[in-house]
């Protein structure tokens, strides 16, 4: 990953506060925020977050995942954000619980301080009452999704999730990840993914490429 490191609030940053929950919070949290952020170029694949310590991004553009790992390696995914939306607030508001996550498509992401979040949301109502609400949409962002997971057929959760994972092209919706990639977002494996897919093709509603399926 490529970092920009700038004093200075980015343009990028500022519009993505914009249009982002973030933007409830009084003026002189996001001039505190922003000064400090560094803006980030992830390539599509490469892992957001860290292991050790809470990470928090502003997504600027594109789409993202972030998952949950099992003792076997499988993955699941927990929640998708993109242009707008914040990763890794459960972590920083709790001062712990790293989350792991991938960037689906190469995306831009404005890196916050964590500890200077917390010290607002501690001293200032206001704050503390955005981020609470804030909380519960990305609670209920995850539940949704696993609970699709959990009580879906293969089917259902294949079908749910190619959408998501979808970017619109020139010439449709184009699913930029390959069978391996989709069976990581639904907690399967990849011979039951192909399985699906081929279900779906034979039906018309999918037709698929080497490493991508347009819909």
């Amino acid at each position: 990953m490529v970092a920009v490191h700038n004093r200075r609030i980015q343009s990028g940053s500022l519009e993505a506060w914009r249009h982002s929950h973030l933007a409830e919070l009084p003026d002189d949290v996001r001039s505190a925020m922003l000064t400090e952020a560094s803006v980030v170029t992830i390539p599509a694949g490469s892992l957001i977050g860290e292991t050790e310590r809470p990470t928090l991004g502003l997504i600027h553009s594109r789409l993202t995942r972030v998952v949950l790992s099992g003792p076997d390696g499988r993955t699941a995914t927990v929640r998708y954000a993109g242009a707008g939306q914040v990763l890794g607030l459960p972590s920083v508001i709790a001062n712990g619980c790293p989350w792991l996550g991938y960037a689906i498509t190469d995306c831009e992401i404005t890196f916050l301080n964590p500890e200077t979040l917390r010290r607002f949301g501690r001293t200032d109502a206001r704050v503390a009452w955005s981020l609470a609400r804030q909380m519960a949409r990305v609670c209920y962002e995850a539940i949704d999704t696993l609970g699709a997971n959990v009580f879906g057929t293969i089917d259902q959760r294949v079908s749910r999730h190619l959408p998501e994972l979808a970017v619109r092209q020139p010439e449709g919706l184009v699913v930029l990840a390959d069978q391996h990639e989709l069976a990581q977002s639904v907690g399967s494996v990849r011979e039951v993914v192909a399985r699906s897919l081929r279900m779906l093709r034979e039906r018309g509603a999918l037709c698929a490429g080497c490493r991508r399926a347009a819909c």
